[in-house]
């Protein structure tokens, strides 16, 4: 078995085979599965500038990643055009098909979203593809599952049936050319063959605020108002060739 977390009496057991490993470096499989004791810039990249996009109302700021015993994802209230700065990662080299997994305690506040997610698009020289597990702060019993090929987009909301800020749960997208598949705690909640993407994508964790005219979405941020998730761990395991 991988690693073994314990919460609330329940026991959090990452299935994934590389949770053996505990680097950010793959191994000679491609597999790597990180628990952040620190945060290796060799191939994690943090977010750091003003973003303009119509759909977040958040800077990103490299300081508000914290590593130590997992990663603290933190964002804060600022003065600006846009009123809060988060905290983003990606990887630096992009991967493909095979299995991700996230072990994450969810922020909480209207507005927020805690997101897990694959991307690539023109700031990456490709269209834009995408699979994304994205955590509702307004309600942190939902959940979205969305997907992206070639700017399309497709969507699911998931009832989770816990309450994600209060303690660490393990996400996973399991990534094939002719489905995806997304679990929770080792179980299946939701699965597509419909406009699965297949460009090579870069791994994400980030904390954002959504722009207020997404309110009817995922509720409106409060001014002031300062919030964080966690990850305790990260994981790739490539699909067997």
């Amino acid at each position: 078995m991988g690693t073994v977390w314990r919460w609330g009496g329940v026991i959090l057991a990452a299935v994934l085979s590389a949770t053996s490993i505990n680097a950010a470096e793959p191994d000679a499989a491609g597999r790597f599965s990180d628990g952040f004791d620190t945060l290796d810039e060799r191939f994690w990249h943090r977010a750091h500038y003003r973003f303009s996009h119509p759909d977040f109302d958040n800077d990103w700021d490299a300081s508000l990643a914290q590593a130590g015993d997992g990663l603290v994802l933190s964002l804060l209230p600022q003065d600006g055009e846009n009123r809060f700065v988060g905290a983003s990662i990606r990887r630096q080299e992009t991967t493909h098909f095979g299995r991700y997994e996230a072990v994450l305690t969810a922020a909480k506040g209207p507005g927020i979203i805690t997101g897990f997610f694959l991307y690539t698009g023109p700031a990456y020289g490709t269209r834009h593809d995408e699979i994304d597990w994205e955590i509702f702060g307004k309600d942190t019993t939902t959940a979205q599952v969305a997907w992206w090929r070639d700017g399309e987009l497709r969507s699911q909301k998931i009832d989770l049936g816990f309450d994600a800020a209060q303690g660490p749960n393990l996400y996973a997208i399991d990534w094939a050319p002719d489905r995806i598949r997304w679990y929770v705690n080792g179980a299946l909640v939701f699965e597509t063959r419909e406009g699965v993407p297949e460009m090579p994508q870069r791994l994400f964790a980030n904390v954002w605020a959504v722009d207020r005219s997404l309110a009817s979405w995922a509720g409106e941020a409060p001014a002031g108002h300062s919030t964080r998730a966690k990850a305790y761990r990260l994981s790739h395991a490539p699909a067997p060739e």
